[in-house]
């Protein structure tokens, strides 16, 4: 009987660990997520070209929002203030993501500009034991140029390896 149990408990244990193996090779952080960052307007570099101001923190509040056809907006970030980056989730399946940025200043008047990023889904795992995430490749981008000089596109893939997507340059001087 001592030997029965003995033999059903290592079992067990054997079945235990082969399970806890499982996500020994699942990253641990696998948020996949759109990061954008804010700097200043773009400026030409030696070559002429358009390149990114210095990195800034947001001054008035930030709301940013997704829209969806047929469906109401969905506030992504509320009320960002004095950062200068942001991580948005990413919508699986549609083909292109909009995104409302709304600012507001200390006298409550609000200025809107909306970015809208084509993107094509793509099935991603790790290993068999992992769970299945969605990443994106950006395949296009155009915006409203209210308060944004450019955006620029710094890494079209997005999953969760924490570089930025894109760089939001803002009209600094009038």
């Amino acid at each position: 009987m001592k030997k029965r149990f003995k033999h059903l408990l290592s079992l067990a244990m054997g079945a235990i660990l082969l399970c806890a193996c499982d996500d020994i090779s699942c990253p641990l952080e696998s948020t996949v997520a759109c990061k954008i960052g804010f700097y200043a307007e773009a400026e030409p570099d030696d070559l002429g070209r358009k390149v990114p101001g210095a990195k800034i923190a947001i001054g008035d509040t930030l709301t940013i929002s997704l829209v969806r056809a047929g469906l109401e907006d969905t506030v992504l970030v509320n009320r960002l203030v004095r950062q200068s980056a942001a991580a948005l989730p990413v919508s699986y399946y549609a083909p292109e993501d909009i995104l409302v940025l709304a600012f507001t200043d200390t006298l409550s008047r609000t200025a809107h500009d909306t970015l809208w990023y084509q993107k094509e889904d793509v099935r991603h795992w790790d290993d068999p034991g992992c769970p299945i995430h969605f990443w994106h490749h950006v395949t296009g981008l155009r915006f409203t140029r209210h308060l944004i000089d450019t955006v620029f596109i710094n890494s079209a893939s997005i999953n969760y390896d924490g570089q930025e997507n894109f760089q939001i340059c803002f009209r600094t001087g009038e």
